[in-house]
């Protein structure tokens, strides 16, 4: 007899799942595997490694990354817990029509002052670039003076990797300041006026 053909009854919930994430993951190609590793982590509570494997992504243009890394600092997971950053990760993630971020976005500037938004929107500015010749020199001024106070951030190569914000954020935390993990102009100069 001829006809249509009729899935098996025994397909399971657990099958169907299974080849939908085989044909995702196949579809989205080699930047969805970097979201797919970090949000492997996040689920293992592997925060650190989920952080800078999201940060990756997020900085590719990833509206899921940039929401769960928006979590991450949310919720000081794997990083320090920093609002503020959220809010940046958050603004560009429901820029692009990720309604969730667009919900603790909103949640958050009711925190927040016009000084730290904007704050946070130039923490996490997807434009700024390592070919960014001020960016460059400005990171490698910070991590020479973090390795003259001893503080181990690696070569000043003006790349910004997780063992110069490491670097950074034992800095800030011994300091007294707010924990961000970010090279900027007035850590440069609270760093030529400390000694260890």
């Amino acid at each position: 007899m001829g006809g249509i053909a009729h899935p098996p009854l025994a397909l399971t919930s657990k099958s169907v799942v299974a080849a939908a994430m085989v044909a995702l993951m196949t579809a989205a190609g080699p930047a969805s595997a970097q979201y797919d590793a970090a949000l492997h982590a996040f689920n293992r509570e592997d925060y650190a490694t989920a952080a800078r494997q999201f940060e990756s992504a997020a900085r590719d243009g990833d509206p899921d990354a940039q929401y769960w890394l928006g979590r991450i600092y949310a919720d000081g997971l794997g990083r320090p817990r920093d609002p503020v950053t959220a809010y940046g990760w958050f603004d560009h993630a429901a820029a692009q029509g990720h309604h969730d971020a667009a919900i603790l976005r909103d949640g958050l500037a009711t925190l927040l002052s016009p000084d730290q938004i904007a704050e946070a929107r130039r923490r996490t500015d997807l434009t700024a670039t390592t070919g960014n010749q001020e960016a460059h020199d400005l990171i490698a001024a910070v991590q020479r003076e973090l390795n003259r106070l001893g503080y181990r951030s690696g070569p000043a190569d003006g790349i910004a990797g997780n063992r110069t914000r490491r670097a950074i954020e034992q800095f800030q935390r011994d300091a007294g300041l707010e924990v961000t993990g970010t090279a900027t102009e007035s850590l440069l100069d609270r760093l030529h006026v400390s000694s260890r």
